[in-house]
């Protein structure tokens, strides 16, 4: 917890993730209706920041691996060196395992209004949920300890910008243990622990920091620069995510099943089928910061698109999402990536077709538009 001599964020991030591996497409698969025969490769490899990847014996899935690109893009946009970011990665795994962590409020040191100021966060797209004081994102940094405001908090570009502004003013902060350079700016009763993730924030470093020398600045991206969204023509659709279709429309365990399954890598990229307006971008569910299971209510993180005419949209336990309520999105947009929140019991994504509210069977309905479901698309789970 950046800003105060409390102990750092004691957040729930569960079972350490498995990465699947993701695999090279082999075939050409049709993803795009309209009349044009647009034929494309859905995108499963996202580049070297946007996979998962196992790094000092400890597997990262594609939301925390994008976060570290963002670290360090913003290192070298900076100007930075290498040991900059590898002080950044190290604070950031120790406080938030690299995931934009938004608070609740709930936390006990805080008043009526400080706690509804804090609670502003879950506005903004983030991993899971954190109730430590008034901390929220990557580096759980305080706007009541003048980081910023929660808004600014909430861009993980912002985010790591604040970390190096604070860092580069710590004296010999280059030549320092790495541990004191991370507590001279964090200030946390756990100071000594960053220590322990400099092997893993040095591999991270190796890894990416030769990608990051051409990044400029201003476009120096947070998820969006994770994995490219889809090329699809105006008025067409597209595949939503890649991976096997595993559960159809209509009755299942004795209820009605509203969309349909499709398994694929954890951290796999969900892309809109459609153009349109996001709606919801929200946690739906008691917890979205780990895995879910059949007890648990709710699709955990959702995106939900409005495509007008009465035509939405809605994607389902996600491990992240990448948009906002309001953002206007064309189609092939990446929305988040595949997880297990929510009431689910394994990785992928739950995608649904409603008009005027009203489910309809998404396989006919993409297949009429050119979008066949049945199609192995990627690296299934």
């Amino acid at each position: 917890m950046a800003g105060t001599d409390a102990g750092r964020t004691a957040v729930a991030v569960g079972a350490a993730v498995f990465v699947l591996p993701l695999l090279a497409m082999s075939t050409v698969l049709l993803l795009l209706g309209g009349a044009a025969s647009s034929e494309t490769h859905p995108d499963t490899t996202c580049g070297a920041g946007g996979t998962g990847a196992t790094v000092a014996g400890l597997a990262l899935d594609a939301v925390q691996m994008g976060h570290a690109r963002t670290i360090i893009d913003v290192a070298a946009a900076r100007g930075l060196p290498a040991r900059a970011a590898t002080v950044a990665l190290a604070t950031a795994w120790q406080e938030s395992r690299l995931r934009m962590l938004a608070n609740d409020g709930s936390s006990l040191e805080l008043t009526a209004e400080q706690a509804a100021v804090t609670a502003t966060s879950l506005s903004y797209p983030h991993d899971g949920l954190g109730s430590d004081h008034d901390s929220v994102n990557t580096f759980q940094q305080r706007w009541m300890a003048g980081w910023g405001t929660v808004a600014q908090l909430m861009d993980p570009v912002y985010a790591a910008e604040a970390f190096y502004t604070r860092l580069v003013d710590v004296p010999d902060w280059e030549t320092i243990p790495l541990t004191q350079a991370a507590q001279a700016v964090q200030i946390s009763a756990a100071g000594g622990a960053y220590a322990r993730w400099e092997p893993l924030a040095k591999q991270l470093t190796a890894t990416l920091w030769p990608g990051s020398q051409t990044v400029d600045a201003d476009t120096v991206g947070a998820v969006d620069g994770v994995c490219p969204g889809l090329s699809v023509p105006d008025g067409a659709w597209a595949r939503p995510s890649v991976g096997v279709l595993t559960s159809g429309f209509g009755p299942r365990w004795g209820s009605q099943h509203a969309g349909v399954d499709l398994a694929g890598p954890r951290g796999g990229p969900v892309y809109a089928a459609a153009a349109g307006t996001v709606l919801t971008a929200a946690c739906t569910s008691a917890f979205c910061d780990r895995d879910g299971s059949l007890d648990l209510a709710g699709y955990g993180n959702l995106v939900e698109l409005d495509h007008g005419d009465g035509v939405t949209t809605r994607y389902a336990h996600l491990s992240g999402y990448t948009v906002s309520p309001g953002q206007q999105v064309p189609a092939g947009a990446l929305l988040g990536f595949q997880g297990s929140t929510g009431n689910s019991t394994g990785v992928h994504l739950h995608f649904e077709v409603r008009l005027d509210g009203a489910p309809v069977d998404p396989a006919p309905w993409l297949a009429d538009r050119g979008v066949d479901l049945s199609l192995h698309a990627g690296a299934g789970a």
